[in-house]
C-alpha cells in the first residue's frame, strides 16, 4: 500500500538495490509489512535542480494510507538518498507525502477501505 516513487538525475548504478533499501526503510518508518511496499527508481538526466541539470536531486513522492511520524520519514529518506546517490545539497532532495484515504488505495484488485 505504500506507493514510492524516486525520481533522480544520478546515474544509479544498482536501482533494484536502491528500490529493496528504500522500501525496506518505508516499510519500518510507517510499521507496514513490506509485502504491501512498492518502490520504483527512475533515472532521468533531463531532471534539474535549482535551475540546473548538473545539480545532483531527487524527487521523491510517495502514497500510503497514513504517513505516521512524517518528520522521521522525511529524514531518514534524506539521510539514505544523500548517502546511496551522494547528492551534495540536500536541498535537492525533495519529497512530496500523500496520505491517501483507503477507499483510494487498491492492491489485488480490492481497495483497503
Amino acid at each position: 500500500m505504500p506507493f514510492l516513487t524516486i525520481y533522480t538525475n544520478v546515474e544509479i548504478k544498482d536501482g533494484k538495490k536502491l528500490a529493496e533499501k528504500t522500501s525496506e526503510l518505508t516499510a519500518d518508518v510507517l510499521g507496514k509489512p513490506i509485502s504491501y511496499v512498492v518502490a520504483n527508481v527512475i533515472y532521468n538526466p533531463n531532471m534539474a535542480f535549482g535551475g540546473s541539470s548538473v545539480n545532483k536531486g531527487a524527487l521523491v513522492e510517495l502514497v500510503s494510507i497514513g504517513l505516521g511520524n512524517k518528520d522521521k520519514l522525511v529524514e531518514a529518506m534524506t539521510n539514505l538518498l544523500e548517502a546511496e546517490l551522494k547528492i551534495d545539497d540536500i536541498n535537492n532532495i525533495n519529497i512530496s507525502l500523500n496520505n491517501a484515504p483507503a477507499s483510494q488505495v487498491a492492491s489485488g484488485g480490492r481497495t483497503f477501505g
